[in-house]
């Protein structure tokens, strides 16, 4: 799609003015279409495009030509080019926005940088099976880089060597190295020193926890992150991650919702803003004047029109503010910005105005005064952001590759937001859970910390069998709660003759210590009984307790190089109490360890291709003409057919078991049980909603029925009623979709191991045939054994990546049948007014839930949404299985056995320099 195409700069203003290949824009690095069979893929920062075999250059103006057939260009084809494209004018921003792409920190079809569209339902259920792979390019750490170097060097020395020794080839061998090389130059991107594996980690919790705190701290950068001591700063999901080729400097790509997403906002606002109205004229209720949460909710609103429109937005409909000029345009330049700093500092100013809630409320603020730019000061654009990538320079705490995500919350009052948040939070491959610590022994309960919602999601995601936990603000403990505290934890003999301080800090370890076990604890309670068989099945805790403060005041005075600086802790007496450190230590285990497991991995795919291509190389070619084409047609008879029908019976047999009782069939019967039971709690759900403040309510319907308002815990009605079949279906979700003992990862890899198993079957019989039949040595078919090995290897990983991508879409396709079928119903809600309005939304709401026969509508919709879900992860396993077996028996393996003698010693004398590659790639 063009409209992720980043452009360079135009050379001429007037590009579009001319027939001239010389003034036409140039794309790079997104458009894709046919040119004489040949894809075009790649554009180059000339004048010309780049074809993807590299033999052939055309100019935009031919490349119209040969794909349309026609003479010569028009206007209206220059028209059209320029729209294709989307050029953008040669700004400043597009430079800086462009140098981010150019140092291969994003690519332009990354999340952070592609306008969205809107999924419908197929898409949503669908987009996990387009996700791009999880790489980040970035410089390895020197543990690894020698030997990842030499790798990449070798392989890349390979696939040159493969393309310039083929011309002198055999038909047949032609295709086995246009096959080897293909599968060399996908290694070689994957083992490309500079090319290290992503590790996505999300920094979850309750609004005003202290995330951005203990962000900054990890990465030594304490004025990178807004923070505040009074409330909550961060608005929107922000990305962090280190890089040596930022040159030293701080960066941040921002990424702005796309202007038909700000309408939809803007529409909710003004009603918010006209509801209140009604509300405090008695309009809407004669019963219930506004109450807090009510103001709370029309000061938001005021708060983000002031913002972007001028404290003159308040007295303005939403048809006027449709047609009113924004105080700050983030529309400009496909939405984006790009800003750079020279320290943390400088970056988190310039970052405030797009991060943090300032002042507009309904009461205050005088008029910003309109700017251009987000580089100006004075304006606020944290309305129009939808999420932030930062780039730091090379940290010693933040390994590259490892990104840190600060998560805002689910049920953000953006619907764009908060599907951003839902899509990082399906992505990550770690969740740290962040809860306070501030509170005595006698009322801490971590499961209070997070919102049920986002625990039983954890839990269905997977994120819990390897659970983080950070309790933050440990150092807050007041002179009131020691002696108390003393006596709770029999510190009474140790704290004997102890200063205040002491005792804090006495008290302050020994409460840490408590609340590990303690969270340990509960976090073994919640497996089991998420689990429903009584067993944790291997779920881990891993819990510290820091402090961010401390942190900073001990650190900064023991760095201190000419005299010692003043320190002012509120606790501790020592950088290590803080546990920053043990966290830091803990994040850089983590990152070593990811990389360590890649170059392993890349290692022995590459030595398995190398295998395998020594054998073929090698061998001599069958001297017997008439052996070679009986041979090759018993490979087509013998071998190929019969593993095609293995592949498609093993296949038949998967998904019959696969949708049989102990897999999918469990998952149905706890279906049809968790919807008995949503369908009797339906009701009740309703009335418990009208207990909302008339405000609140419509302010949740237009919003789809997600919304967070002023509250910890969002209110979700989508939520509420798929709460009892989530909670079915959570007893039996580790026992289907565990990627280690669970049902579809057993059967997916069973029927793998038996489809290698039956093509081992036959190669052995045709060995035996060759060995008697055609005195053909059984030896030669190694090179065949070699590929299996190596394919079975990347089928297996990628079957275990579909089945840990589709458990967490799963699960969500419940409570995202809900919504939509139920889309009607809060439309129909939103638009009630006057008298009575509760009472009508209650009505309403009360007859979709239960509409329809035998099961209401709504119900039914989850029901099939869920199961239709489950067939295409049959479908996706599937085509992995086919795919494995049309790998396996191609002839690429086999081709050897009908080559001459004389075609041998001619591929062995050009292959000279491709075997002597392969020799050291098995020496690694």
């Amino acid at each position: 799609r063009a409209s992720s195409c980043i452009t360079p700069p135009l050379s001429s203003a007037a590009g579009m003015a001319t027939t001239d290949d010389n003034l036409w824009p140039v794309a790079y690095n997104g458009l894709s279409g046919e040119l004489d069979g040949s894809k075009v893929n790649t554009f180059t920062r000339g004048k010309c495009i780049r074809l993807s075999d590299g033999e052939e250059m055309v100019t935009p103006k031919s490349f119209l030509l040969k794909a349309e057939g026609k003479t010569e260009i028009t206007p209206s084809d220059q028209s059209n080019w320029k729209k294709l494209i989307e050029v953008r004018d040669n700004s400043e921003r597009t430079r800086n926005l462009q140098h981010i792409i150019d140092s291969g920190l994003l690519s332009p079809t990354d999340k952070g940088l592609r306008r969205r569209r809107r999924m419908s339902s197929t898409d949503y259920s669908t987009s996990a099976k387009v996700r791009r792979s999880k790489t980040s390019a970035t410089s390895v750490g020197p543990e690894h880089s020698e030997e990842s170097g030499n790798l990449h060097t070798l392989l890349k020395d390979l696939t040159r060597a493969l393309k310039s020794s083929s011309y002198g080839c055999t038909a047949d061998q032609q295709t086995a190295m246009k096959k080897w090389r293909s599968d060399g130059r996908i290694l070689k991107q994957n083992s490309d020193v500079t090319v290290r594996p992503e590790l996505t980690i999300g920094v979850v919790g309750r609004t005003g926890v202290g995330k951005s705190s203990l962000l900054n701290a990890i990465i030594k950068e304490p004025n990178l992150l807004p923070v505040s001591s009074h409330k909550a700063c961060t608005s929107v999901a922000i990305k962090i991650r280190s890089s040596s080729k930022v040159g030293g400097k701080y960066s941040a790509c921002i990424d702005f919702l796309t202007r038909k997403e700000w309408q939809e906002e803007l529409k909710s606002l003004c009603d918010d803003i006209a509801n209140y109205g009604q509300l405090e004229s008695g309009s809407l209720s004669s019963r219930r004047p506004p109450d807090r949460e009510s103001k709370k909710i029309r000061d938001i609103a005021v708060g983000k029109l002031k913002a972007v429109y001028g404290d003159s937005a308040v007295d303005k409909s939403y048809k006027e503010l449709k047609k009113t000029p924004m105080m700050v345009d983030a529309f400009q330049n496909e939405s984006r910005e790009y800003i750079e700093a020279p320290t943390s500092g400088d970056l988190g100013e310039q970052l405030n105005k797009f991060v943090v809630a300032l002042s507009r409320t309904a009461s205050g603020g005088g008029e910003s005064p309109a700017l251009s730019s987000p580089a100006s000061g004075g304006v606020e654009w944290w309305p129009l952001v939808n999420s932030i990538s930062i780039f730091i320079p090379t940290c010693e705490f933040l390994p590259e590759g490892v990104v840190l995500v600060d998560l805002p919350g689910k049920g953000d009052a953006n619907t764009a937001r908060a599907a951003v948040t839902e899509d990082i939070l399906k992505e990550c491959d770690w969740v740290w859970i962040v809860c306070p610590m501030t509170r005595t022994t006698s009322d801490i309960t971590f499961v209070d910390q997070i919102d049920d919602e986002l625990r039983r999601q954890l839990s269905l995601d997977g994120q819990t069998h390897e659970l983080v936990v950070i309790c933050t603000m440990t150092d807050l403990l007041t002179k009131n709660d020691v002696p108390t505290e003393i006596q709770s934890f029999n510190l009474l003999e140790q704290a004997a003759g102890k200063t205040m301080q002491k005792k804090k800090i006495l008290v302050a370890k020994a409460r840490n210590k408590w609340a590990k076990a303690e969270i340990e604890r509960e976090c073994q309670e919640h497996a089991r009984e998420s689990a429903g068989t009584g067993e944790s099945r291997g779920h881990t805790t891993k819990v510290f307790t820091v402090s961010a403060n401390d942190y900073y005041e001990l650190s900064r005075a023991a760095e201190s190089t000419l005299q010692p600086e003043p320190v002012n802790p509120q606790l501790y007496d020592t950088v290590d109490d803080t546990e920053i450190p043990d966290l830091q230590h803990y994040l850089q285990g983590a990152g070593s360890a990811a990389l360590q497991e890649k170059v392993q991995r890349d290692k022995t795919a590459s030595q398995l291709l190398a295998k395998e291509m020594h054998l073929s190389l090698a061998d001599k070619g069958t001297q017997d003409s008439q052996k070679r084409l009986v041979v090759k047609q018993k490979f087509d008879t013998d071998l190929v057919s019969v593993t095609k029908s293995d592949t498609e019976n093993i296949i038949e047999d998967f998904k019959g078991t696969v949708h049989g009782a102990d897999c999918f069939g469990k998952l149905q019967t706890m279906l049809d049980e968790g919807i008995k039971l949503a369908v009797e709690n339906a009701k009740s759900e309703v009335t418990r909603w009208a207990k909302l403040n008339v405000h609140t309510y419509r302010a949740v319907c237009l919003r789809f029925g997600e919304f967070r308002g002023t509250r910890d815990e969002p209110i979700s009605f989508n939520s509420d009623l798929a709460r009892p079949i989530i909670y079915k279906l959570s007893q039996v979700w580790e026992e289907v979709f565990s990627t280690t003992d669970g049902k579809i990862h057993q059967l997916a890899q069973k029927a793998l191991q038996t489809l290698k198993d039956k093509f081992d079957e036959r190669v052995t019989h045709f060995r035996q045939l060759l060995s008697t039949g055609f005195d053909i040595s059984g030896e030669r078919l190694n090179p065949a054994k070699m590929r299996a090995d190596r394919l079975i290897k990347n089928s297996s990983q990628t079957l275990r990546k579909i089945v840990c991508e589709e458990r967490k879409d799963t699960h969500r396709e419940v409570k995202h049948a809900i919504q939509v079928e139920l889309k009607k119903a809060y439309h129909k809600c939103g638009e009630q007014k006057g008298q009575g309005t509760l009472e009508r939304m209650k009505s309403i709401m009360n007859d979709s839930v239960t509409e329809g026969t035998p099961l209401p509508k709504v119900f039914e919709a989850a029901k099939q949404s869920l199961m239709k879900h489950c067939n295409g992860i049959t479908e996706r396993i599937s085509v992995e299985l086919s795919r494995f077996g049309e790998e396996i028996s191609s002839a690429v393996s086999f081709q050897h056995l009908w080559t001459s003698p004389d075609d041998a010693r001619s591929i062995a004398k050009s292959t000279t320099d491709i075997q002597e590659i392969v020799s050291k790639l098995l020496q690694l």
